[in-house]
């Protein structure tokens, strides 16, 4: 796996070994996606929710993003992600928080306001629905947070989510059997 574009372009990331049950976003998908947000990334503060490798925040950091969390609660995987940031020398502009992702969402300990969520739980688990409708509420969001969900063909996410805040799908796209959905927090 390479980070596709940015500052650390073509350079690979260290992914997990086999004993660990992890489906990293391909790099297509992750092309795909930063296409889509690219030119708003810059100086902002992203969240890589399910994180895996930390492929899509790592990417996230390259393509300009000021700050990245990272929320993964498998030990194995938060390892592979913390020597990914030290690989990349990003220790001053990331935090690994190895911890549920719906406890996260429930009380997050984030420093820094943030601008785009990403989230691509394990497709068989249909948590994509269900961290949307955790984030719903969240004190982690603000108005204009934008929300990117990968998730399998067969999860259908809605158009709208509504609690304290409104999340609203404004494009989806399909990528073989994985769709990415986006949402703006109205």
């Amino acid at each position: 796996m390479r980070i596709v574009a940015g500052e650390f372009k073509g350079q690979e990331i260290i992914s997990p070994s086999k004993d660990i049950e992890l489906r990293p976003t391909s790099d297509r998908v992750r092309e795909a996606i930063f296409d889509v947000i690219r030119f708003d990334i810059q100086g902002k503060v992203f969240v890589d929710l399910f994180a895996g490798s930390g492929a899509v925040g790592i990417e996230a950091l390259s393509e300009g993003a000021f700050f990245a969390y990272f929320v993964e609660k498998n030990p194995k995987a938060c390892s592979i992600i913390k020597k990914n940031i030290i690989r990349f020398n990003l220790q001053d502009r990331s935090m690994v928080f190895m911890q549920d992702v719906f406890r996260f969402i429930a009380s997050p300990k984030v420093e820094r306001d943030v601008d785009f969520v990403f989230l691509d739980p394990p497709y068989k688990t249909h948590f994509a629905t269900e961290t949307l409708e955790a984030l719903k509420n969240s004190l982690l969001l603000k108005k204009n947070v934008v929300i990117i969900a990968e998730h399998s063909e067969e999860e259908k996410l809605g158009d709208t989510f509504e609690g304290n805040f409104v999340l609203k799908k404004f494009k989806e796209k399909k990528y073989g059997k994985i769709v990415v959905s986006y949402y703006v927090v109205e």
